[in-house]
């Protein structure tokens, strides 16, 4: 009897246990798995965030401008989205436009029972920098065409243009150089108060066939006349202008010794010259716009038959010094005008030599201007103008059978390179400053995208982008906050 009472007192002071033991293990159990949600949740929101990130900058640079795209193989974003308001606060409202819209994706969605469970209260994107394509003279522009001609031109196509530029290099065709050698002859050219009337007659003769002016009318001739004319605001171009500034500096320093071949080479890609204009352009002498800068076809065209006679008058002079066998014939007669004029024989050989240069110069340009090819340095065999009537013309005469002789012995170790106009253009570009070849480069493009009648008509260069820094954060209702910085660029 006592120990059933025992029972049943301890039966009933242990009432409930059960209840407070469930209660505990469903709390721990309650706990964990909120605490397994909220991992899930703020991983899910991690992931979620970075997706984000990366979706908002593809969105934003998938709006390239298109038609430069299309017509010049270059990435940039307008700034202006085709407006007359470029600034980089549109870029920015792109990016927290597609950024925010990662998040809240149950706006265009009617799910009866949705739910976010990420619980998004606020997004936002800052650009904290970006390069425009005018920055640091134009080397974003630059650096992009480089990668795109990379894929285009070979091995072979270098090496052939850094052999001519070490041809050239090494002949130093250079027109000041030229015009110094010119300027030394006809200083040696000296009168005398007992000079004969043949005497001065004779000096005065050399002095005006080494000062003669070829301009660029009498070298084309009547095709000079049918020449363009078209012309482009001087003021408005970007070595002129003032221009809008990157933030910050995204800058990457390389040297690569054949960027300068790859740009000279997008260029004549992707312009018009005298030899081969195009279509829908601004200037059609677009190369030779680049090179000169002048303001009006007709001008830069002027300058560039103009640099490229005295360039090959320089290179017919060059060539003629080497050939022993025209020096010689040259030197005979030379000596007969010496006795004459009193002049030194070699100075009246130089004179000679430097206006039969000039002779043979006005027939390379004839090949030039029809797009025909003109060894770079020439034999003696591949001089055109004969010496025969040339001395006679200066005051002297040579025997024929030496004249003949003269133009039938070809000279040894002379690199036979020919280099046709867009030859010429090549060399010529390659020689111009890199920051004034860059940005006149942009001037064409420019000029062209604004008359295409695409919506481009305030398109400016200094207002594209091809790389930004961007800040990205995002707050929820769980007290989860994200902040990061990512950069990006389409090269």
């Amino acid at each position: 009897m006592y120990l059933k009472l025992l029972r049943t007192k301890l039966r009933k002071s242990h009432k409930g246990e059960i209840s407070i033991y469930l209660s505990l293990v469903f709390t721990l159990i309650i706990s964990l798995t909120l605490a397994v949600i909220t991992g899930a949740r703020g991983a899910a929101l991690q992931v979620a965030y970075e997706c984000a990130v990366e979706s908002a900058l593809l969105s934003a640079f998938g709006e390239y401008n298109r038609e430069l795209l299309e017509r010049y193989d270059v990435f940039f974003i307008d700034l202006s989205y085709l407006s007359n308001s470029p600034d980089p606060k549109n870029l920015e409202a792109r990016l927290n436009e597609y950024f925010d819209d990662n998040f809240h994706p149950e706006e265009d969605t009617n799910f009866l029972f949705y739910s976010d469970i990420l619980d998004v209260t606020d997004t936002n994107v800052s650009l904290s920098e970006y390069e425009l394509a005018t920055d640091r003279w134009g080397k974003p522009f630059a650096k992009q065409a480089v990668e795109y001609m990379r894929n285009l031109v070979g091995i072979n196509d270098i090496t052939e243009m850094a052999d001519l530029v070490a041809v050239w290099d090494s002949y130093d065709l250079d027109t000041e150089k030229y015009e110094k050698i010119k300027d030394e002859a006809a200083s040696k050219i000296t009168y005398s108060d007992d000079d004969t009337w043949e005497q001065t007659a004779i000096k005065d003769n050399y002095l005006s066939w080494i000062d003669y002016d070829y301009g660029a009318i009498g070298i084309m001739g009547k095709d000079y006349f049918s020449l363009s004319n078209a012309k482009i605001d001087g003021s408005y171009t970007l070595l002129k202008r003032s221009k809008e500034q990157g933030s910050g500096d995204l800058s990457e320093f390389s040297f690569d010794p054949t960027e300068n071949i790859l740009f000279t080479e997008y260029i004549m890609q992707k312009t018009g010259d005298y030899i081969h204009p195009k279509d829908d352009t601004h200037l059609k002498y677009e190369t030779e716009y680049i090179i000169f800068g002048r303001t009006t076809d007709l001008m830069n065209m002027t300058d560039c038959v103009k640099t490229m006679f005295y360039v090959r008058a320089f290179a017919d002079y060059i060539s003629l010094n080497m050939a022993s066998d025209k020096v010689e014939v040259v030197q005979s007669a030379s000596e007969l005008i010496s006795a004459i004029t009193e002049i030194p024989e070699p100075v009246i050989t130089q004179v000679v030599l430097l206006i039969w240069g000039e002779m043979e110069a006005l027939t390379d340009m004839k090949s030039l201007l029809k797009g025909e090819g003109v060894p770079l340095i020439k034999t003696s065999d591949q001089i055109n103008v004969s010496v025969s009537g040339l001395i006679g013309l200066l005051g002297g005469s040579v025997d024929d059978d030496a004249a003949d002789a003269a133009s039938a012995v070809s000279s040894d170790g002379i690199p036979t390179v020919k280099v046709n106009y867009n030859g010429y253009m090549r060399l010529f570009l390659y020689y111009v400053p890199s920051f004034v070849k860059t940005y006149r480069t942009m001037d064409i493009i420019e000029f062209n995208l604004r008359d295409s009648g695409t919506g481009n008509e305030f398109f400016r260069f200094d207002v594209c982008a091809d790389k930004v820094k961007a800040v990205f954060s995002v707050e929820t209702g769980f007290d989860f906050r994200f902040y990061g910085e990512k950069k990006y660029s389409y090269f």
